[in-house]
């Protein structure tokens, strides 16, 4: 299907691509209605922000048609996340504070999902060890963040490469590449709130904590050591 917005298309980043259109599909239009008028990145992000305030208030509720409610707006603050980074390529308002601000906004809606969920479960059936997977869901949460962003640490000679070839061709940091039409599975921040919002509906807010406990501490493990698996074959690859 052509796309309505080719030139937001353009500039839009998908690490998923095929979970990506899950939330582009809304965020792509609201990006355009929000460039006309002139908004500022920074609003969609704040936006977000308390989106995902209101969603922890009614996931906290441990009633489950505010729990769906929650996981409805849940899902639209990660829209709204998306329209933040959308519109700042598109109006060329990128900036070191609007990637600060995106990336504390995005720590912080983590910490109100999963308070959200905890103090939801514990209303609905008083277990404290919900509040137990609470913490562990954090820390493994975090990890994989911590992860993400340190990963450039771990060398990889194919993206060193690519990097020396993008260079030379002049490409600019903000450059955004044609999307690549995959599905990855690395429980990145695409597929962490897409599984929130399913499993909240489908299974209630304690099994979706334990899940994600379960996910994320399997992640945390898993990507370093394929890093570091993929870093040390090449070397001795190099060696040989």
């Amino acid at each position: 299907m052509k796309e309505m917005y080719p030139e937001i298309e353009k500039v839009t980043k998908y690490s998923n691509f095929y979970l990506g259109k899950c939330y582009t599909w809304l965020s792509t239009p609201i990006t355009a209605f929000a460039a006309k008028r002139g908004w500022h990145p920074n609003t969609l992000t704040l936006a977000s922000l308390l989106v995902a305030a209101a969603a922890v208030l009614c996931l906290s509720s441990g009633i489950y048609p505010f729990v769906i409610i929650g996981a409805v707006l849940l899902y639209l603050s990660y829209v709204l996340d998306w329209c933040d980074g959308q519109l700042a390529r598109y109006t060329g308002k990128v900036s070191p504070f609007g990637g600060w601000f995106d990336q504390i906004s995005d720590r912080c809606k983590e910490f109100l999902y999963v308070l959200g969920l905890a103090l939801g479960a514990y209303k609905a059936d008083p277990f404290a060890g919900v509040f137990i997977a609470a913490l562990l869901a954090l820390f493994f949460l975090f990890l994989l963040e911590y992860y993400g962003q340190m990963a450039r640490a771990i060398p990889d000679p194919q993206a060193e490469v690519s990097a020396a070839i993008e260079t030379a061709q002049g490409a600019s940091f903000y450059d955004v590449k044609p999307p690549t039409k995959r599905f990855i599975i690395d429980f990145g921040i695409d597929e962490q709130y897409a599984y929130i919002v399913a499993a909240t509906i489908a299974l209630g807010e304690a099994w979706t904590l334990y899940g994600l406990v379960v996910l994320s501490c399997l992640m945390a493990v898993y990507k370093p050591v394929k890093g570091w698996t993929r870093y040390l074959s090449a070397k001795r690859g190099d060696l040989s």
